[in-house]
């Protein structure tokens, strides 16, 4: 298994499966290439490959251990492990045998993170790749509202996708330490890999890549202010319970200005946009505002411990299962909605801003009538 590194690096829980793997006879090569090329991590140094590295591991893990190949890739690891397979199809191997397929964990494929309330465009890649892809898809990601969509691309030259989702947790790898949640899914993944690689060898794979047709920009979509908000979402009724066990209902959002606030305590940007929500929250306390809360996916007991270190001064909801996010179109965290007192979102961001600025007061209170 050739495992390319996520936008992230590897962590520590790639590495704890990876010997598992090893230890139950799958040989696994991890790979950082935006690292050893001096690249920073992120998700502009992935698109920017071309596949040439990817390819060329192939043949050279192929040549130096006689065996199989697949390739593998988490978050945006994906993506290198797609466009390196592509690459490696064009060289037109007499024996494309070696090569399996793919094995994928919960694969992001985004072009860019889109506009708040606006559907994600998808690199070129994913409706360009034709060989055989096994994905192990967690359910409490962000981007498992779109899974359907990603499917659809991907299936559509006929390639074999086996699928498994993944419940109750965001990701195998990104937190460190693993939750007990992680660590329970985590265990049995080196017999489903194993049993995924029996089906994968079950097809061939194609000897000519499909050709690369669409062009999408990749034109970053993420705020860095507060602006008018462009969606296709509309309020709903909000039915939760807080971090406290009651049920909190909100079922009408007029009269007032609203901010929705989804955000995770394994987003740095959601930290750190707490305290200017607690100052905003205080300084529009003479007005008719609310602020409402909702952490995306996360066990109460992991917020609580998280709230003992980290002051937040206002109610907290719990989306446990992501579908009130998914809802609402949410992506990214942190994402913000504010709805103005008809009831309308009139400003939306997906990022992380300072919100007691004067000019976001200003903006919050204009909805009010009141004087800037």
């Amino acid at each position: 298994m050739l495992w390319f590194a996520p936008e992230y690096g590897f962590r520590s829980n790639h590495r704890v499966l990876a010997k598992k793997l090893a230890e139950g006879g799958i040989e696994v090569w991890l790979s950082n290439i935006p690292e050893s090329l001096f690249l920073p991590n992120g998700t502009q140094s992935i698109r920017e490959l071309d596949g040439s590295h990817v390819a060329d591991m192939i043949d050279y893990a192929h040549d130096n251990t006689g065996k199989k190949i697949v390739v593998s890739g988490d978050s945006y690891g994906a993506v290198v492990a797609l466009v390196g397979a592509r690459r490696w199809q064009q060289r037109r191997h007499e024996d494309s045998r070696f090569l399996i397929g793919a094995i994928l964990f919960s694969p992001y494929a985004y072009a860019s993170i889109p506009p708040l309330g606006e559907l994600p465009e998808y690199l070129p890649i994913v409706s360009a790749t034709n060989i055989p892809i096994g994905i192990y898809q967690t359910t409490g990601s962000a981007i498992f509202s779109q899974f359907k969509t990603l499917l659809e691309q991907l299936q559509q030259h006929g390639s074999p996708v086996y699928t498994e989702l993944v419940p109750d947790i965001m990701s195998l790898f990104y937190q460190d330490p693993p939750t007990e949640a992680m660590a329970r899914h985590s265990d049995p993944m080196p017999s489903k890999i194993g049993r995924m690689l029996t089906a994968l060898e079950g097809h061939p794979l194609p000897t000519r890549p499909i050709a690369v047709e669409s062009d999408v920009s990749i034109k970053s979509g993420i705020d860095v202010y507060l602006k008018e908000f462009q969606g296709s979402v509309t309020p709903r009724r909000i039915e939760l319970q807080n971090t406290s066990g009651n049920r909190i209902i909100f079922e009408d959002f007029k009269g007032k200005v609203t901010l929705i606030n989804f955000w995770a305590t394994w987003c740095p940007p959601c930290v750190e946009e707490i305290p200017s929500l607690n100052r905003l929250r205080s300084k529009m306390s003479d007005s008719p505002f609310e602020l409402i809360s909702i952490n995306y996916a996360e066990e109460n007991s992991d917020i609580q411990s998280f709230m003992k270190r980290v002051r937040v001064d206002f109610p907290v909801l719990l989306d446990q299962d992501g579908q009130f996010a998914r809802e609402w179109k949410v992506i990214s965290y942190p994402s913000t909605f504010i709805i103005d007192p008809k009831g309308v979102i009139r400003y939306g961001v997906n990022a992380a801003i300072d919100w007691d600025d004067p000019e976001v007061i200003a903006k919050l209170k204009s909805l009010l009538g009141e004087p800037r």
